[in-house]
């Protein structure tokens, strides 16, 4: 085993001194980037030694305050955290080679070699790309983020006594950008035309802070069961956060917090995951079977979010209006066009990241909006995107296999997730909960897994969960505090 590992590490010393003399020698216009590579490759051999649990705090801890930096043409990098998510990356794979029994409990978990299954049928797709470097591209940031998120999260959940103090950092930085856009958007009266420029440079939109808030104001709340001491400035960050999601507009966002708020609550009460798939499983095949006469209905809702004196109940009935909303009737374009990209090409997709260029021919004129878009270029800001909807964007990119074994992936960690709380519940098994489902949901009006700031709460729940079934007896999250 010694010898395996010294021959591994040894060959991969090898192609990057290669790789160096072959840059120096004949790609000197890639030098910077060939060093930026290399500060990753080290900062991965050094977190694999000092330790998981004490590089992803850092990592928490920058996510809020990153910004998107261009480097070259097109290319744009999240600044720090991405970096810091690609050094993690790397060093979860030094890790696996020079410790591999540390990963133990994390492959013989069937959510985790469905995610390899649902990785192994992207890059498949890759191979029929009608973009072949975007795809490449795409499916290496998703492999990453996989690695770094769900690796590193284990690792760091399986050395942590307190996972709770993962978030303190970042509870912190995201108390400071959070003030900076209230701040910004008070300039403009907290207009609902500007919500989506006040969260620059720290978010791309307010789609994207809402998710990210909603994910964390459960964790706040939780912190605050855990500090009894001051107890009473986490209540007071959690409602400001809640004021906040309020008035970032986002009501993709609030509705998966209410979704996910209920499914909290019915698993307090009993529910398990048997009843959790019969209900899930009727509520779909009952949507499906009434389709039709529920696309008539959203087509007769004349309520509009962005009327000027739109009630609550204006806000609330709108979300599932597409003939006055245009929004929702600019999703429901992309929608359509994301099946119509399935139907052309069932079972290997039009590749990774592909969607925002190729959707164009499968729009319809009777279903375009005046937000709509026929050219992938110079695309005006809030017109953009993609699928609006994880679940149909992976089937249009990377087809049925994919898409399916994503959804496994999911189902299996909410079955993990009752296991985790039916076992031994405690706040942050909730917490969990609330945040996974929150994404999940949020997850059928818009897509945020290529962007580090939501991807990490889509596996961090997983880790979390695989490493509280992995230990033997899971100790209280404090010792002064009790677990139910």
């Amino acid at each position: 085993m010694v010898s395996v590992k010294r021959f591994s590490l040894s060959f991969i010393a090898a192609v990057l001194l290669a790789l160096t003399v072959t840059i120096l020698w004949k790609y000197q216009g890639y030098f910077i980037f060939f060093m930026a590579f290399m500060f990753i490759i080290s900062a991965g051999v050094l977190i694999s030694y000092i330790g998981f649990e004490n590089v992803f705090p850092i990592l928490m801890f920058s996510l809020p305050i990153s910004v998107l930096l261009p480097i070259s043409g097109e290319t744009t990098l999240q600044f720090p955290s991405e970096i810091i998510v690609a050094a993690i990356a790397f060093g979860v794979f030094i890790h696996w080679i020079r410790r591999p029994d540390d990963f133990s409990g994390l492959f013989n978990k069937a959510e985790v070699w469905w995610l390899v299954f649902f990785l192994i049928a992207t890059a498949v797709s890759v191979l029929f790309s009608e973009m072949i470097t975007v795809s490449v591209k795409a499916f290496i940031i998703k492999s990453v983020y996989a690695v770094a998120f769900l690796g590193g999260g284990f690792l760091f959940f399986k050395k942590s006594k307190q996972p709770a103090q993962l978030f303190n950092g970042l509870l912190f930085t995201l108390s400071i950008v959070a003030v900076i856009i209230f701040t910004e958007h008070a300039r403009f009266d907290f207009a609902k035309g500007v919500a989506n420029y006040v969260t620059e440079p720290f978010f791309r939109d307010h789609t994207i802070y809402s998710a990210f808030l909603v994910f964390i104001i459960p964790v706040v709340f939780l912190s605050g069961s855990l500090k009894s001491s001051s107890k009473w400035f986490y209540w007071v960050l959690g409602f400001a956060l809640i004021a906040s999601l309020l008035i970032a507009s986002s009501r993709a966002a609030l509705l998966s917090f209410v979704v996910a708020l209920l499914m909290a609550s019915l698993v307090r009460f009993g529910l398990n995951f048997k009843y959790f798939i019969i209900i899930s499983g009727v509520a779909f095949v009952l949507m499906l079977w009434n389709s039709e006469s529920l696309l008539y209905s959203a087509k007769s809702i004349k309520a509009d979010s962005n009327a000027r004196n739109a009630t609550l109940e204006d806000q609330t009935i709108s979300v599932v209006s597409i003939s006055s909303d245009e929004s929702n009737a600019e999703r429901y374009n992309r929608w359509v066009c994301a099946w119509r990209m399935f139907e052309a090409k069932p079972f290997t997709g039009f590749g990774p990241g592909t969607y925002q260029f190729v959707y164009f021919p499968f729009q319809r004129i009777y279903e375009m909006t005046p937000i709509s878009v026929s050219n992938p270029y110079n695309i005006r800001k809030g017109r953009g995107g993609t699928a609006h909807n994880e679940y149909l964007l992976i089937l249009s990119e990377s087809g049925i296999i994919a898409a399916v074994s994503f959804l496994t992936l999911i189902l299996l960690t909410y079955r993990r997730a009752f296991q985790i709380i039916q076992n031994r519940a405690n706040p942050m098994a909730y917490a969990m909960l609330i945040g996974f489902t929150s994404l999940t949901v949020h997850s059928v009006f818009n897509n945020f897994l290529d962007t580090d700031k939501i991807a990490v709460f889509f596996y961090l729940p997983m880790a979390y969960f695989i490493t509280a079934l992995t230990k033997q007896a899971e100790p209280a999250l404090n010792p002064e505090v009790s677990t139910e």
